[in-house]
């Protein structure tokens, strides 16, 4: 008998491959925090830290040139964590759905219509190989929203022209108004701990999740009070309050009588039926949706046909156009359609 122990792996988990640490500990943390029915562990967030095009690679590496013509079924975990953890590799086998998020980035030097489309076609299963969700034209796209509901979403698109990725996220920062509320919670982190001197990790926590769930502005300065009670010296603690107090009202949650978390749920909820409503304007040239049509236009969302009619668009440098599109945020629904309740005030 081995002298080794072998560790136990849990199969009834979910893995998440995103791009970068703006999809783990900004979206994704977030997602989990407001539908914390969607059962994901933070820890099986795995970051590949380059794009898809370089992962494409890494797959060529593994199992040669021809794996998408010998229909070979790639172990996406096994690839990965043979590169980023090889003392810790891991296996399909260790997980019971998979999924990728990534960005279709065009304007990568190692852009390729026939690989992400390769890419697209083979991870389509959740249960296998996994499902891959591609952002048009990066993961920012999500927040591209100028008002809520935002009745020019529907045409909104980005020229190709509009090169680095860095030219995009600016554009998102002018417009977004949503960008400043995604951040609010890490925001108010980095308020207590560089600019008040809070270290204790801990107790910054625990004075955020009192702020982000106070629901009553008329009470809020109070509230505040309590909160900050003990925790700072009391000329600090008065100058904090106010501050505090200031960023909540431009917040807005407390005005609506939810919470942060609340607000931001219904608010992805809006995002989502945004993102439905241009995935079906690409597929069948429909953007308004009535309400009950929503489940049924989602289920038939193909992302193939998505990413061939964003290629043939986006085909010239000088007149190709993207059009804005977040498919990532569809995990959510595709967990479960019943999570998104649509409320009627954000």
């Amino acid at each position: 008998m081995s002298k080794y122990k072998v560790q136990e792996r849990k199969r009834n988990q979910t893995l998440l491959i995103v791009e970068g640490n703006h999809e783990k500990n900004e979206l994704f943390w977030l997602i989990f925090k407001c539908f914390p029915e969607v059962d994901i562990d933070l820890n099986n967030v795995w970051i590949y830290g380059t794009n898809i095009y370089m992962l494409y690679e890494d797959i060529v590496n593994m199992y040669g040139h021809d794996w998408v013509e010998e229909e070979i079924d790639v172990d996406l975990p096994f690839v990965i964590s043979k590169k980023k953890t090889p003392d810790n590799v891991r296996y399909k086998n260790d997980f019971t759905k998979i999924l990728l998020v990534f960005d279709y980035e065009r304007h990568d030097t190692n852009f390729s219509e026939e690989k992400i489309t390769q890419m697209q076609r083979k991870f389509s299963d959740v249960t296998d190989m996994g499902q891959l969700y591609i952002n048009y034209p990066m993961i920012e796209s999500y927040q591209h929203l100028v008002s809520i509901p935002d009745l020019n979403y529907e045409g909104r698109k980005v020229p190709v022209s509009l090169q680095p990725g860095s030219k995009y996220k600016e554009l998102v920062r002018k417009e977004s108004i949503i960008q400043k509320i995604v951040e609010f919670p890490h925001r108010l982190d980095d308020l207590l701990k560089k600019h008040y001197g809070i270290d204790d990790k801990e107790i910054r926590q625990k004075c955020c999740d009192s702020v982000l769930t106070l629901t009553d502005r008329d009470c809020i300065e109070e509230s505040l009070e309590k909160i900050l009670q003990n925790i700072i010296p009391y000329d600090k603690a008065k100058t904090l309050k106010f501050q505090l107090k200031d960023w909540i009202n431009k917040a807005e949650y407390a005005n609506t009588k939810k919470t942060y978390w609340q607000y931001m749920r219904n608010l992805f909820v809006e995002i989502i039926y945004h993102n439905i409503c241009k995935a079906n304007l690409i597929l069948r040239n429909t953007y308004n949706i009535q309400p009950e049509q929503y489940k049924e236009c989602f289920e038939g969302i193909d992302l193939v046909t998505i990413l061939e009619k964003q290629n043939a668009s986006s085909s010239s440098i000088d007149s190709g156009y993207i059009w804005v599109l977040n498919t990532c945020i569809f995990v959510v629904a595709d967990y479960n359609f019943a999570l998104l309740q649509k409320e009627n005030n954000l």
